[in-house]
């Protein structure tokens, strides 16, 4: 028998798989079951209601996980945000996590819960970030901040064709770290 983390687990990378395909509300539960091998009855174990597990998927598709991971590296400044960069594009060069991301963007005005999530990358987690780059916190680099992300964005939705990735985090980062 599975463990319960196990099972959890699956039906959140089944339904992260049937989400990105069809859709956070155009998905049935039926068909995540089916994609994770398990009864509804068993996602509905886990996951009382759907919208709970839209909730951890979109959760799971903004890039906390990778904010989260590069501020306890230990790097600072310039390799901060490189490797915030790089692991940010790696992510969403998947096509499902794109996907799940803009979805969840699309509806954190619908989910308070998917919106106090994304309040917090855009505030605490950046503050945070800003305050590892560049050794202090103001509006100057709140913003230096969020045009940071913002390019990783355009960069996720494809916007910025012909330019290698390196070079473009490297402009990026060049243009956030003037003086």
């Amino acid at each position: 028998m599975k463990k319960r983390g196990d099972v959890r687990k699956k039906i959140v990378k089944a339904a992260m798989q049937v989400f990105a395909e069809k859709g956070f509300f155009n998905a049935t539960t039926d068909e995540v079951a089916r994609a994770a091998g398990v009864s509804k009855g068993l996602v509905f174990w886990y996951f009382r209601r759907k919208d709970e597990l839209i909730k951890e998927v979109a959760k799971r598709s903004l890039p906390l996980d990778i904010i989260s991971e590069c501020l306890y590296s230990g790097l600072k400044g310039r390799q901060l945000l490189r490797r915030i960069a790089e692991e940010y594009i790696r992510k969403y060069s998947c096509d499902m996590n794109r996907s799940l991301l803009f979805q969840a963007l699309s509806i954190r005005s619908t989910h308070p819960v998917i919106g106090r999530e994304i309040s917090e990358v855009c505030s605490s987690l950046l503050d945070r970030v800003a305050e590892e780059v560049y050794g202090s916190i103001d509006l100057d680099k709140r913003v230096r901040m969020r045009i940071f992300f913002g390019a990783l964005l355009c960069y996720a939705l494809g916007s910025v064709k012909g330019v290698n990735t390196d070079i473009y985090i490297s402009k990026v980062i060049e243009i956030v770290m003037k003086d």
